[in-house]
């Protein structure tokens, strides 16, 4: 069996997330692996009907990066994961998460998944995105409807 010493944790910052980052710690103290954290954003999109100048689109990404930051240093800092291993990201979830475990050598990726239903099963998911092109090992643990 192998064993990991860079593992990756993904986190959408839900109700669900500490389930996630659990099983991840599990791993790694099995293995003596560190740990790192990420969160990534979505761009904010705003449609046709609402008028552009009247919306802080920049002030609604701060306050959101904000807020993800303060979240992920407190859920790091909680497992012992250092500061300069929490990462908050902007981007498309799938791509940002196989570019910072290809960048940072990840042998293992951590991320939540549920069960496809509904729009996911046309469309996809994050975790299913991620295991596209992903360089190493990725565990998907089973999010309880």
């Amino acid at each position: 069996m192998s064993t990991y010493k860079n593992i990756l944790v993904a986190v959408d910052l839900s109700k669900d997330s500490p389930l996630v980052l659990d099983k991840a710690r599990i791993l790694a103290k099995i293995d003596d692996a560190a740990l790192s954290l990420v969160h990534v954003m979505e761009p904010i999109a705003v449609g046709y009907a609402v008028e552009v100048t009247s919306v802080d689109i920049e002030g609604l990404h701060e306050e959101a990066s904000r807020h993800a930051r303060n979240t992920l240093l407190e859920m790091g800092a909680n497992i012992g994961i250092p500061e300069g291993r929490i990462h908050n990201v902007l981007g498309s979830p799938a791509r940002e998460i196989r570019e910072l475990a290809k960048s940072m050598e990840a042998d293992l990726v951590v991320m939540g998944g549920h069960g496809k239903h509904g729009f996911e099963l046309l469309f996809g998911s994050t975790s299913s995105e991620v295991s596209h092109g992903v360089g190493c090992d990725l565990l998907i643990v089973r999010i309880p409807d």
